[in-house]
């Protein structure tokens, strides 16, 4: 069997970027060496199928094992400066790698829209810092054309869909996903972040955790809209939905006013049932079901009117995180084409059918930027969107 020459110092940068343990790796199949092989001095001799193996054993591409020079690290200036709780913090490598392919889907974007003639985006850095809660919430309805009561009479999904809608018709790529590329084996983790946003004044683009509920999505996407307009990058994984610091906390409320277009009547519908005796959790259960926003949320806000208590933010807070421990469990299935549609934007997806329709983008690239791996699947694809006309 042939040989494939690997260079030991490409292998360490390699469990460094993966943070395995080579021990554990050591238990592969075929792997009892590999400890062995990171403190080698000179190149080695494994085969393909022994490569193949450290690959997926460390969740790193099979061409980056086999560079004679370990790759210069460049590490995001979304994640760079990243805290939670106001403590750095370290990004995964599946965040990380999340956003290096949301870069990229957003670099190609952004020249092909120039190319195209498209200006800067109006929305980006619209809205100034100094703005309040109530006019940042007006601005992040007349953005996006949203009417008194548009969350109403919809189910958590169709008010989730609706709004992404709005958004990419407002000229933000909205990106939905649930593991790193095509991994099923990597997963993204809710508690480390519940999505981000990619400032650029003619592309930018929001990527939206979907392990989580749609009423904690349709939080996070009008959250990281808000950042847009206030032209801010973030990484938002506050699962307190209370903010840690000023600018947080303003959009977070704002969010809730863009939803919540009538306060008196969330006031009375909250006292009307607690009147009634009805416990916290189902009180917020409902409001939740009306106004499309996550039962936290929504008790956050009802302490801070004086309608809920410290201690029952806490019990709300505690079942959301077993809430959301079930929606990670529970996975997701159906059909692959319209799982691949409601992954991407559409806008996106259509630039990317016109450019190798024209002949200007190559259809491998194509596959590539849309995370597809055959012509059946980008078939598929543009089927499932409604673009195969």
């Amino acid at each position: 069997m042939a040989s494939i020459t690997v260079h030991p110092a490409t292998l360490r940068w390699a469990v460094h970027q993966s943070g395995a343990d080579p021990a554990a790796v050591a238990h592969k199949d075929g792997l009892a060496e590999f400890p062995q092989w990171l403190n080698e001095t000179g190149p080695l001799s494994l085969s393909f199928t022994k490569l193949s193996a450290i690959g997926s054993a460390l969740q790193v591409p099979f061409g980056a094992l086999v560079r004679s020079v370990v790759p210069e690290s460049h590490e995001d200036e979304l994640i760079r400066y990243r805290t939670v709780d106001n403590h750095g913090v370290e990004a995964s490598r599946n965040l990380q790698d999340t956003i290096a392919i949301m870069r990229n889907r957003q670099d190609w974007a952004r020249d092909e829209m120039i190319a195209q003639g498209f200006g800067e985006n109006l929305l980006v850095g619209s809205v100034p810092s100094h703005a309040t809660v109530s006019e940042l919430a007006g601005h992040i309805r007349e953005g996006l054309s949203l009417d008194v009561g548009w969350c109403r009479r919809k189910s958590s999904a169709d008010r989730f869909r609706f709004l992404r809608g709005k958004a990419s018709a407002a000229g933000l790529m909205v990106m939905v996903d649930s593991r790193v590329g095509t991994s099923n084996a990597r997963r993204l983790d809710v508690r480390e972040f519940r999505a981000f946003v990619l400032l650029d004044d003619v592309a930018p683009l929001i990527f939206v955790n979907r392990n989580d509920s749609y009423t904690a999505m349709l939080f996070s996407l009008l959250h990281e809209i808000g950042h847009v307009l206030l032209g801010s990058n973030e990484v938002y994984n506050d699962s307190s939905t209370d903010g840690s610091n000023g600018v947080e906390r303003k959009i977070n409320q704002a969010v809730v006013l863009a939803v919540m277009d009538d306060e008196a009547e969330f006031r009375a519908y909250w006292r009307q049932a607690a009147a009634h005796g009805a416990h916290v959790q189902d009180i917020a259960d409902d409001c939740a079901k009306r106004y499309g926003l996550s039962a936290l949320a929504l008790t956050i806000h009802a302490c801070k009117l004086g309608l809920a208590s410290d201690e029952d933010v806490r019990l709300v807070r505690a079942l959301s995180e077993r809430r959301v421990m079930d929606t990670e469990a529970a996975g997701s299935g159906g059909n692959q084409n319209l799982t691949n549609a409601s992954h991407l934007d559409t806008r996106f997806v259509r630039m990317i059918r016109d450019g190798v329709d024209r002949g200007s983008l190559p259809y491998s690239d194509g596959l590539s930027l849309l995370g597809v791996r055959s012509m059946h699947a980008y078939d598929g694809l543009l089927k499932a969107k409604g673009l195969d006309q």
